[in-house]
């Protein structure tokens, strides 16, 4: 969302009450007021028609501030005291905990100055995932990079949240994340468009798993541990018969041909695109000659 003079004005605004309110030791009740402030003020929501609840209970606990919308609610929020300087891992635990046991997939950590957002997900069988949306210090943003502050923190404006912004912002997120790129980069076609490249230069000619090696090592650490474990998958080999011709007698036989079976495959579907249109662009040869 764009930045409006008002609403930047608003930012600094309230960057400089936390500010105030962590030089003065201000508690988390104290906190939890000024958020409600901002929750209101600048991202739009209404205590007076329910959209802003404080201490919701769950289990036998009650989580800071819960927003809603059409009495559902959307996003819980746990707040710090604005005296606490770092958020810790076990607030963070806190704040996970909470959205948890409400099965709620969206919630916030912040202190008033630092604003850390985590997105749960609840796959059976597997857990509950919990992930980093975005994280940000409204203090030192507000005068670097103001815009990049709002366009994260508006995310969670009344407006958005209703045109569900948040979702689509976090799919985005996702497609572009180490674990998903790393993936992409070492998919049969992306490798085959490398190999081919590389093969201009190549005294020998290279091997997929060999550039599959290469690219993989290229990697960081990091991005491939977020990738999980996985390797170039093996072609399968499948058997045919064809009929031929024969050159001296001209007679036709029948005969059973190995070929590599790639129905089915990335490289088959690259190969398919070769000289189309895919997503607005064109797509070139995928498979080496």
């Amino acid at each position: 969302m764009e930045l409006d003079k008002p609403t930047a004005a608003q930012l600094k605004r309230f960057a400089g009450a936390f500010r105030d309110a962590r030089e003065r030791g201000a508690n988390e009740s104290d906190t939890v007021m000024y958020l409600v402030k901002f929750f209101e003020e600048v991202l739009g929501y209404d205590s007076l028609k329910g959209e802003i609840s404080k201490e919701l209970p769950i289990k036998d606990r009650y989580c800071d501030i819960a927003l809603k919308l059409d009495g559902k609610i959307e996003l819980l929020v746990e707040a710090k005291a604005a005296s606490v300087k770092v958020l810790s891992d076990r607030n963070t635990e806190q704040a996970e905990n909470y959205a948890a046991h409400a099965g709620i997939e969206w919630v916030l950590l912040t202190n008033g100055i630092e604003w850390k957002l985590f997105h749960l997900t609840f796959a059976e069988g597997e857990g509950i995932a919990h992930d980093v949306a975005f994280s940000v210090n409204m203090l030192e943003q507000v005068e670097q990079d103001a815009q990049t502050l709002w366009g994260v923190l508006s995310l969670l404006s009344k407006t958005s949240m209703k045109k569900r912004d948040l979702q689509e912002y976090w799919s985005q997120r996702k497609i572009l994340s180490p674990a998903s790129v790393v993936k992409t980069l070492l998919t049969e076609p992306v490798l085959a468009v490398i190999r081919r490249e590389l093969n201009r230069e190549a005294p020998a000619r290279l091997d997929v798993q060999d550039v599959f090696n290469a690219v993989r090592d290229t990697l960081s650490k990091e991005a491939l541990a977020e990738a999980g474990d996985f390797s170039p998958r093996k072609k399968k080999r499948k058997k045919r018969k064809v009929h031929r011709k024969d050159p001296v007698t001209g007679q036709m036989t029948e005969q059973e041909v190995e070929e590599e079976d790639n129905s089915g495959s990335d490289a088959a579907e690259a190969a398919a695109c070769d000289g189309q249109v895919v997503g607005g662009s064109k797509v070139s040869t995928i498979l080496p000659a």
